[in-house]
């Protein structure tokens, strides 16, 4: 019986982003099972790093000794960066019968679009961090196979809003390695090392510098419960920020420390351009001078230049109590990974967070305000920050046993409900179990090639120039009921496409120009698939089969 052939879209398994720790977690564990031809599509992901992977490497990004040519059509458009230009390339090479995907909707969207769609089924697991979730986006996800969710807060969202229409078919959260995220149960002597006041309060924080994460409240909020708490408490408690700083589109965390008069009570992470090392010391702006070597070349974490991960394992163990406070997540990983080290967690209670704070019996933040976003048009909220503080004052008044009992809540929370090989099997049962839907699987089947119009009719409505270009271009004539067919008609009859952000001149020949390309694209594709074994090989699938670990190896 042949193997069903399984293709994973993401980020690079090797990266270390969210992303794509889940993507190396997931793989591993399903060629683990011998069951499947496996192969990975890797955004941010390069051939020449990787070799003898136990399945298929493709990589998304062209390499520096690649053709200008190459590098610049790459980056003349943002979906390059996540796959669109190569995935039909990968297809025909591979020929999935299934393909598992799960970032963002805008991430994956070229997945829905492709011209291959009907001939692969197709599992998505979108991050849903608020709700109600764009209507394109609903209408995306009911036209894929089946959809898994990272939180239980996104199966609720989707299967309310998408009103039956949406195939949800579980939650495969991330999960986390139990063996690696360990508590270190002698505090005392692990920040003597950092040079740590020993007997310490902290809260702290793993939080990339972004807009939607509300550093300056938490710190607003520490500066309340300092205010509210015994001089005895207030005296040695500390708030920890590991994260990124200066951010061009982040908080300006001195201007946070400043206002809220908390100087010599923050600490952070830095890390030495010079030595490599980490080490935690108070904020000191943007670089610090490096306690290993003593060079000024200590900064602030970024995603490029961090911390590994038994390092970070060593910061979230430096704290009490840790802090998730943002307006949304789609999962929030710290939170999880804290709760894995044993330490309790403080999360506002709305999205993912509701679910991670509950699981791992922590405190949820209640809301102080609910606001609809622009940007997103979804809800998104503030947290309590009085609340906050009062929840800071009364984790630090609990006895030491008190506290204790609550970090192994923590940790059991986490590891109970958070775990990779239950995550893996999510995934492996749904691939065991589908059933392939017409001509999904058959690579063979007939190409849909078809004559390309050279131009619209002339002198016709909207509405029938919108018909005609579904149904005589596209040939996809049900696209025209739908949201996208909607859309077309009002974006003409206003004579510009008025989408979230822009707002362009739009007549019937640019819309038929449009279209028309799509449509050569497909046409294109079916001819490549038609006539596959003539096709020249580029380097990344020559390389993609050369770097894979045989059998035999």
């Amino acid at each position: 019986m042949n193997k069903k052939r399984v293709l994973l879209v993401s980020e690079a398994h090797y990266l270390n982003s969210g992303f794509g720790t889940y993507g190396k977690e997931i793989l591993t564990r399903l060629a683990a099972t011998n069951k499947y031809e496996l192969a990975e599509f890797a955004a941010y992901g390069k051939y020449s790093a990787v070799q003898d992977t136990p399945w298929l490497f493709y990589a998304n990004m062209p390499e520096e000794s690649d053709p200008e040519q190459a590098k610049q059509t790459y980056n003349s458009q943002p979906t390059f960066q996540f796959g669109a230009w190569r995935f039909e390339r990968v297809c025909l090479d591979f020929r999935p019968d299934i393909v598992l995907s799960y970032r963002d909707p805008w991430m994956d969207m070229f997945i829905r679009q492709s011209p291959f769609r009907r001939l692969f089924h197709w599992v998505w697991m979108p991050t849903v961090d608020s709700t109600p979730q764009k209507q394109e986006w609903i209408e995306a996800f009911s036209e894929c196979d089946a959809l898994f969710t990272y939180s239980e807060f996104g199966t609720e969202v989707l299967r309310r809003q998408g009103k039956g229409t949406v195939n949800v078919i579980g939650c495969a959260s991330p999960g986390i390695d139990p063996k690696v995220y360990t508590p270190i149960y002698n505090k005392e002597v692990h920040r003597k090392r950092f040079g740590i006041r020993p007997d310490a309060f902290i809260v702290g924080t793993v939080m990339r510098n972004q807009r939607r994460k509300l550093f300056f409240e938490l710190m607003h909020s520490f500066r309340l419960f300092l205010d509210k708490a015994p001089p005895e408490i207030a005296a040695k408690s500390y708030l920890y920020l590991h994260t990124s700083y200066p951010e061009k589109a982040g908080w300006h965390i001195p201007d946070g420390i400043l206002q809220n008069k908390l100087a010599g009570k923050v600490l952070s992470t830095y890390v030495c351009r010079n030595c490599k090392k980490f080490f935690a010391t108070y904020f000191n702006d943007a670089m610090a001078k490096c306690k290993h070597c003593g060079a000024l070349s200590a900064v602030c974490p970024t995603v490029g230049f961090g911390l590994s991960i038994p390092d970070l394992v060593q910061v979230y163990n430096l704290f009490d109590l840790y802090a998730q406070y943002a307006i949304c997540e789609g999962f929030g990983m710290p939170q999880v990974e804290a709760a894995a080290c044993g330490v309790p967690v403080a999360a506002t209670d709305y999205s993912a967070m509701s679910d991670v704070v509950r699981h791992t019996k922590g405190y949820p933040i209640r809301i102080s305000k609910t606001f609809r976003e622009i940007e997103t048009n979804a809800n998104r909220v503030y947290p309590d920050n009085e609340h906050m503080a009062d929840v800071m004052l009364e984790f630090f008044s609990l006895t030491k046993e008190e506290r204790a009992s609550k970090c192994f809540d923590a940790r059991k929370g986490a590891v109970s409900r958070y775990n990779w090989n239950d995550t893996a099997k999510e995934w492996e049962k749904y691939i065991d179990s589908y059933e392939p839907l017409a001509e999904q699987g058959d690579w063979n089947v007939p190409p849909n090639v078809y004559d390309i119009p050279p131009s619209l009719p002339p002198r016709m409505s909207h509405m029938d120039a919108t018909r005609w270009i579904f149904s005589n271009l596209m040939h996809t004539p049900d696209e025209f009921f739908k949201r996208e067919g909607v859309k077309l008609i009002r974006d003409l009859n206003f004579g510009a496409i008025i989408d979230q952000g822009v707002l362009e001149e739009l007549n019937q020949d640019k819309a038929f120009e449009s279209y028309k390309n799509r449509a050569s694209h497909s046409v294109e594709c079916e001819k490549f698939r038609a006539n596959s074994e003539h096709l020249t090989v580029p380097d990344f699938i020559t390389e993609a089969h050369s770097r894979r670990r045989t059998e035999d190896d």
